[in-house]
This record gives structure tokens, sequence and C-alpha cells, in this order.
């Protein structure tokens, strides 16, 4: 997994978020517990000390990563809705950016969820809180929201639409011309799931 999968900020230059991505990567790849904070710090460059200073304990290093994650994807659809109205092609290339720019976040998800963890419940919460506020709302003000919609559902299937396609990669890329995270395959994906929506949720 390479660092490219992490976004790379200005604050990402800090050892503390040199560390929280390692760890964000070594959760996605073999899951929470299977990480310790040796690894954390091996694939960081850093001294397990290091991690304990910064974060205390796996579980604060784990806090950390969570509330990264939140804070990725409350930034990434913060200006979902343009003009007080949700355009639909705009939805579909944000959301296709968000996940090939952090896939290793939604592996780190998908994984969590797959396992029962609490922790990646929350985030989940999280993206259904955004799906229902940035994008049903919106759609619901602009009257292009079908009035028999289970909006429960709907914000339901938009999160998992997402996560399923990244944690079933492998298997969804042996049905693909490409690599699913190939550009022509991403868009490919963002176009069918677009006109999905746009056909079966609004008038």
């Amino acid at each position: 997994m390479s660092d490219s999968e992490v976004p790379v900020r200005q604050e990402d230059l800090s050892t503390y978020a040199r560390i929280r991505n390692a760890a964000l990567q070594g959760f996605a790849a073999k899951g929470v517990a299977a990480t310790s904070i040796r690894d954390v710090a091996a694939a960081a460059g850093v001294s397990p000390g290091l991690v304990q200073h910064h974060f205390g304990t796996k579980s604060g290093l784990r806090e950390a990563v969570d509330e990264y994650v939140i804070a990725v994807a409350v930034e990434t659809f913060r200006d979902l809705v343009r003009d007080g109205a949700v355009a639909w092609d705009a939805m579909g290339d944000t959301v296709t950016s968000w996940v090939g720019d952090n896939a290793t976040a939604v592996r780190y998800l998908a994984r969590g969820l797959a396992e029962g963890d609490e922790g990646a419940a929350k985030i989940f919460d999280a993206l259904i809180e955004i799906a229902g506020t940035r994008w049903l709302d919106p759609l619901d003000r602009d009257g292009r929201l079908r009035t028999d919609t289970d909006r429960d559902w709907a914000a339901i299937h938009v999160v998992l639409f997402n996560l399923a396609c990244v944690f079933f990669e492998p298997a969804i890329s042996r049905h693909l011309p490409g690599p699913f995270f190939s550009p022509d395959q991403l868009q490919r994906w963002n176009t069918a799931t677009t006109e999905l929506y746009r056909r079966g949720l609004s008038t």
C-alpha cells in the first residue's frame, strides 16, 4: 500500500501525522488487533516510545485515526451543495475523488465494519449523517427527491455502495477491463453510479 493512498496536506509533514497515517495504513491492511505500536513505529520511521509520547496507547492512536477519517469526509462533502442545489455530476465527481484519494481510509473502515468494530461503526454513523444532511436534504428542498423515497435506506445505500466497492475491489476488478482504482475505471464507476441515483431517486 503506497503512501499516495493517504492524502498529504501541510499538516501531514509533522511527526504526529506521519505516525497517524502509518497507523491508518496498518489498520487497513491487517486490522487494529493485528497492528502493534511497534509495527506503526517501524512504518513511520520512529521509535515506539515516540508513538506513545504522541498518542499514549494504541487506543489513543486509534481514536486519532478515526477522528482523521471523519474530518476528511466532512471536509470533502462540505461543499456538495452549490447554489442551493445538488448537482448530480458534481456529487459523483466528489464521491469518486474521495474514494480514489482515500482508498486506505475506506479500506480501514470497511474492514472495521466487517469485524464489528465500534470505532468503525461511529465513522459509519458520521457518513450516514453526511449523506442525509448534505445530499438528501438539499434534494428534498430542491424538489428533486421522490416523495416515496425511504430516506433511511437511501442514506445507507449510498454509503454502502462506496464502501463495498472498495472492500470488494479485488473481486470487482476481475470483472472489469482494468483495475477498479485506475482513472478510467473510477470514471466508469462514477458515471454508472451517478446515473443509477439520478434515475432511481430524482424526478
